[in-house]
This record gives structure tokens, C-alpha cells and sequence, in this order.
């Protein structure tokens, strides 16, 4: 089985209720995602407990592509 990382993105300083979801490759900084109908680019990324099997759970902190950073 491949590994799995499920990821909670939380957007920062919006009222944007983020997502939770599951990919084969680990979130960097300066990713870019789509959360519904918009896109990001992801700022932080944090391991919220150690890996269990297969299945790794990551925090990653996001705000819109269109941000001037």
C-alpha cells in the first residue's frame, strides 16, 4: 500500500472553512492547492502525530495564490 498523508489545510485570516484530504505526496512550502473553486499556496507544514503505518496526518497553513507574499 502507498502511503497515505492526510492533510488538514487551514486558511489563514479567512473565513474559509479549509479542508481535510488525503494525497500520496507530502505538502512543502510554495505548493500550490485547490480547495473547492479556489487556489492556495501553502505557507507551513507540521506532522500532527507521528506516522501510524502507512497513514501520515500533516497540518498545513494556507492563504490565497493571489496574496502578494
Amino acid at each position: 500500500m502507498a502511503t497515505i498523508f492526510k492533510v488538514s489545510y487551514v486558511v489563514a485570516g479567512e473565513q474559509h472553512p479549509g479542508a481535510i484530504l488525503n494525497t500520496e505526496t507530502r505538502p512543502r512550502r510554495g505548493d500550490h492547492v485547490r480547495l473547492g473553486a479556489r487556489d492556495f499556496v501553502v505557507e507551513e507544514v507540521i506532522d500532527l502525530i507521528p506516522p501510524r503505518g502507512d497513514f501520515h496526518y500533516v497540518h498545513a497553513t494556507v492563504r490565497p495564490s493571489n496574496d502578494a507574499h
